[in-house]
């Protein structure tokens, strides 16, 4: 549309035109007469040639025939499908499924049956085998198969009993069932008493309870907890009558 005939049409007060464009060639929507916007995109979102502002036609292709993931016929640009191999089998670094390059070695330099590509033997030239031990059984780490270093350790520091160094399982008790300060998981020790010097019924080594007195209720000098001795009567020599021992 040239200057001349933008200037010869007409427009209403909203600034649109008999067939309801603007002066720019836009409807109220934003769309001109071939249904696209400024941005040469449909109301569907493709331009011309049929692509969305992502690069994607209809079908979910981009221009040279690739889905959203970047595959083409289940590969990528770089010849890899989704689950990192060629055509031919072999991943970014040159490995098949089951580890092994081109020429049958795995990324340690060990064939099929375990002969190390430089040493022509069972072992690398570090001393490890295939699956990473030396031949006293032991990895780069110092643990053998079962996960224990040549003291009998693993990596948590406890042997196959689950006791450290120290003596002390994981819980920090000893093979007795006693920690470090000698108590069990109850809080007692080999004798019975706790940290307080009482056993599990309340008694301490004396047989005495923490008010003093013993599993009959008497204290050390004989009486219970109302001043009486088994007898009935009180340091000055009277029962609860007020009787006085003879």
């Amino acid at each position: 549309m040239g200057l001349l005939d933008r200037l010869s049409r007409t427009f209403d007060e909203y600034g649109y035109d008999l067939d309801g464009y603007d002066i720019n060639g836009y409807d109220k929507k934003g769309y001109d007469k071939n249904g696209y916007d400024k941005d040469g995109y449909d109301k569907n979102g493709y331009d011309k040639k049929g692509f969305n502002k992502k690069g994607f036609d209809k079908k979910g292709f981009d221009k040279k025939g690739y889905d959203k993931r970047g595959y083409k016929d289940g590969y990528d640009e770089d010849g890899f499908n989704f689950k990192g191999y060629n055509k031919d089998g072999f991943n970014r670094n040159g490995y098949d499924k089951k580890g092994y390059d081109k020429d049958g070695y795995d990324n340690r330099g060990f064939s099929i049956v375990g002969i190390h590509i430089d040493t022509k033997t069972t072992f690398d030239k570090e001393g490890f085998n295939k699956k990473g031990y030396d031949k006293n059984g032991y990895n780069k780490n110092g643990y053998d198969k079962k996960g224990y270093d040549k003291e009998g350790y693993n990596k948590n520091g406890y042997d196959k009993k689950g006791f450290d160094k120290n003596g002390f399982d994981k819980n920090g008790y000893d093979k007795n069932g006693y920690d470090l300060d000698g108590y069990d998981e109850n809080g007692y020790d080999k004798d019975g008493y706790d940290s307080n010097g009482f056993d599990q019924n309340g008694y301490d080594r004396n047989g005495y309870d923490e008010d003093g007195y013993d599993s009959n209720g008497f204290d050390q000098n004989g009486y219970d907890h109302l001043g009486y001795d088994k007898e009935g009567y009180n340091q000055e020599g009277y029962n609860k009558f007020n009787k006085k021992k003879v």
